[in-house]
């Protein structure tokens, strides 16, 4: 299929916004000041086939519900001691249900915690790890009863979501100790958000500036499993009188995998720079590199879990034998990534406002789907084609067979541009913009020998005519187009807010499969309405009620369109294109209540959800299946509450009742499954949390518990995992500075204090007892970590 140079483009884009923000820089008032930036904020399934409010003053700028959360919404570039529940909560005043962890909880974690791992806490996440410290992303978040690929993930004003199959990766992303916030919005995104992956919910992470001042920060990690990590970070401050300040920094970290052989790597790389403007006008432009190779932890059923437990029945072996399937350098991942956004926000005069922001990402890598044994000649298929020959790349076999490694292998672009403007006066608020998104996906599945001793070669595999061995090879090629307008009111001198919004997507996605066969082209087309209503009243200054009516929706996965052939092997089709699904669409409803004082912040909130046209995308038995699986309906309530330091303590709780039901039975291969009003999979009945913080800016600690009842893991019910509840601790220590070190700490994280052996999530869902697979969740692990400034 020809397209146009996805370099050009960017280019192109990158090119026309500078443009852009270069002429609105003259627009803007040219005064210097110092009040800081207030601009906003793979496919790990493949290896499943193979494993088991402002202030109302006329001179400041107002934000609302439309594009933030309030006041909450300040950002602080230190963390404090004084927030609400240790920075698991703050006051919010959008007409929806939002949950906000702050700098002041997330510098106390793990340095090498990834997004997922710090949103357990927060009401309505059930977060199963697979890792640990959250160095892999063998990891998963489900919402209110939605998996991860329902969800939509922002990292600095830019969507995240794997453009192939929607899952986040998020270890990618940005440094813990760059983390400003993370923000899990429970139901329907802001309607300025770029994403079209958020049936479920969004999840928006935002990069830590760059400080006024010229400083550095260094730290040093080493535990549990051979984790071993260094970071450095430097701020140049603010470089002479220009308004520019930036940081760059770099971290390194090795570990042995938490259980079965293999390693961890991961080097990288974040940056941030931001040109104010004006006072109220400023452009930042974020980078991050990020390249790992990871070891891969298998995901066994639960006859195999009760059979086994952690014993070596179900990891990976580390003794090689010709072909054998389980053998851990089958599954090594390997993937490098670079990302690049640029946030800008102009205020044009009393009444306008300008935020752009363009984007750009870049993937490559594998995935592994293990190890198998192939004739070193004979008839090999590419797609529906036979070719006779011998294989090539291949320098050792037994018995006229060759042990190869096969890799799912992505190569992916993603880049756009979202623009919204912002019309403000004393009792209305308007926004209206666009965003544009083009992803260039490409798939293949190729083959690289084993040797005698089990290394795996840097070659591919193919025949004596230069063919490469594959699997499956497509190309997706998905254009995105939003189209948004908002209105809020403020009447009963502001007490009173109602807002209403539109938003219209529309999607474009063209593909090729490249391999021989009935099926070359494939393509969709879609346009979405997204009506939207809320309503908030502030009953006095602590008490605030709101109501909402959302929706939103969901693309089908791009790999759903294309046939997959049983290559090399032979000319069956292993899955055959559905080319009738549909997007997945949701409506959402929520009522809730905030209290908040100088002492208490809470919230509880409300929540009935239903589901058309519900996607179901999973590995069963090797196979996969991209099905249309009706309606679904998710009610419930969820809740928090976080006290203010008293005596040097913050506590935070948490809880949701949750019930989710299947609305439809659901057909697989030709049997029907009487799967109606039975309890989705992932979707635990009761979740709670509680955690206690301490800090008198010497010592330091907390203690948390996470409480999540049974899961089911098929669709008919008849196999679930028990609850489990797990424990962890933190403790620390500052001391005063010391010669060039500016206030030098040392801490302990623990996972998992009491070691408890557990599945913590569904993997793979099934529709019956056997046919589904679970994590295992980390046991007992320490992590000690020396961090100073200077």
């Amino acid at each position: 299929m020809q397209t146009k140079s996805p370099l050009s483009r960017h280019c192109l884009l990158l090119s026309s916004t500078i443009l852009l923000l270069g002429g609105v820089a003259k627009a803007a008032t040219t005064t210097h000041g110092r009040q800081g930036s207030q601009t906003g904020g793979r496919s790990t399934h493949a290896a499943t086939a193979h494993s088991a409010a402002a202030a109302p003053h006329s001179s400041a700028p107002r934000r609302t519900s439309l594009d933030s959360t309030g006041p909450g919404d300040t950002i602080q570039v230190s963390a404090s001691r004084h927030h609400s529940g240790g920075g698991l909560i703050r006051r919010e005043t959008a007409a929806r249900s939002v949950s906000t962890i702050s700098r002041e909880f997330i510098s106390k974690q793990s340095p090498a915690s990834n997004t997922l791992a710090l949103v357990t806490l927060s009401p309505g996440a059930n977060v199963a790890m697979g890792d640990p410290f959250g160095v892999t992303d063998q990891s998963s978040v489900s919402v209110r009863g939605l998996n991860q690929q329902e969800i939509g993930y922002v990292f600095e004003g830019a969507p995240m979501n794997d453009p192939d199959n929607y899952t986040p990766n998020s270890s990618e992303w940005v440094d813990s100790e760059n983390m400003e916030s993370v923000q899990l919005q429970q139901g329907a995104p802001d309607i300025e958000i770029p994403t079209v992956y958020s049936a479920g919910g969004t999840m928006r992470v935002r990069m830590r500036d760059p400080d006024y001042k010229r400083q550095g920060q260094l730290d040093v990690s080493y535990g549990s499993h051979q984790m071993n990590r260094q970071y450095l970070r430097y701020d140049s401050g603010e470089i002479g009188n220009t308004g520019l300040r930036m940081f760059a920094s770099f971290s390194n970290l090795t570990s042995r995998a938490w259980r079965g052989p293999g390693r961890n790597n991961r080097r990288h790389m974040d940056f941030k720079a931001i040109k104010d403007w004006a006072p109220e006008s400023s452009t930042s432009l974020s980078f991050t590199y990020n390249n790992e190779n990871t070891a891969w932890y298998s995901t066994p059923t639960l006859s195999d879990w009760n059979k086994y437990g952690l014993g070596g029945g179900i990891n990976l072996n580390g003794v090689y034998k010709f072909g054998d399937a389980n053998y851990y350098k089958g599954f090594q991942t390997d993937w490098t990534n670079y990302f690049l956004s640029s946030q800008s926000h102009f205020k044009l005069n009393q009444e306008w406002s300008l935020d752009v922001t363009p984007y750009f990402y870049h993937g490559s890598g594998n995935y592994p789907l293990g190890i198998n044994t192939l004739p070193t000649s004979g008839t090999y298929y590419n797609g529906t084609q036979a070719v006779n020959g011998s294989l090539a790349g291949n320098n050792y076999s037994e018995d006229g067979n060759v042990a190869a490694k096969w890799d799912w292998y992505g190569r992916e672009n993603y880049t756009g541009i979202n623009a919204a403007a912002h019309y403000d006066t004393a009792f209305n608020h308007l926004v209206f913009g666009a965003w544009y998104g083009y992803t260039d996906m490409h798939v293949s599945e190729p083959f690289s020998a084993l040797d005698g001793a089990g290394n795996v070669s840097s070659s591919l595999l193919s025949l004596q005519d230069g063919t490469v061995l594959n699997g499956w090879i497509y190309h997706t090629i998905t254009q995105m187009v939003g189209l948004y307008v908002g209105d809020e009111v403020r009447l009963l001198n502001d007490r009173l807010r109602i807002n209403a919004g539109f938003k219209e997507v529309m999607t474009a996605r063209d593909g090729t499969l490249n391999q021989p066969g009935p099926q070359y082209g494939a393509s969709y087309n879609s346009a979405q309405p997204l009506p939207r209503f809320s309503i908030s009243y502030k009953v006095n200054d602590q008490i605030q009620l709101f109501a909402n009516a959302t929706t939103s929706f969901r693309v089908p996965m791009g790999s759903a369109f294309y046939n997959q052939y049983n290559s090399p092997y032979d000319a069956s089709l292993y899955q055959t294109a559905n080319t009738h699904l549909k997007d997945e669409y949701s409506i959402a409803e929520e009522v809730g209540a905030r209290y908040h004082n100088n002492w208490v912040t809470g919230s509880v909130t409300l929540f009935n959800y239903n589901f058309v046209h519900h996607a179901i995308n999973e590995y069963i038995n090797a196979v996969p299946y991209f099905l249309d699986a009706g309606g679904m309906t998710s009610r419930g309530v969820d809740a928090e509450l976080g006290l203010r330091p008293w005596h040097h303590f913050s506590p935070y709780v948490s809880g949701e009742y949750l019930y989710a039901t299947n609305d439809n039975n659901i057909t697989l291969d030709g049997v029907t499954y009487r799967t109606k009003g039975k309890i989705a999979t992932s979707a635990p009945r009761w979740m709670a949390a509680i955690g206690v913080q301490y800090d008198d800016g010497t010592f330091f600690g907390s203690v948390s518990m996470k409480y999540v009842d049974k899961e089911y893991g098929t669709f008919m019910n008849d196999e679930r995992i028990p609850g489990h509840k797990q424990v962890d601790l933190m403790l620390g220590a500052r001391a005063p500075d010391i010669g060039f070190m500016k206030k030098p700490s040392i801490r302990l994280n623990i996972v998992n204090l009491n070691d408890s052996h557990y599945l913590s999530g569904v993997y793979s869902t099934g529709p019956t007892a056997g046919t589904s697979t679970y994590y295992v969740a980390p046991t007992f692990a320490a992590l000690a970590t020396v961090s100073t400034g200077f």
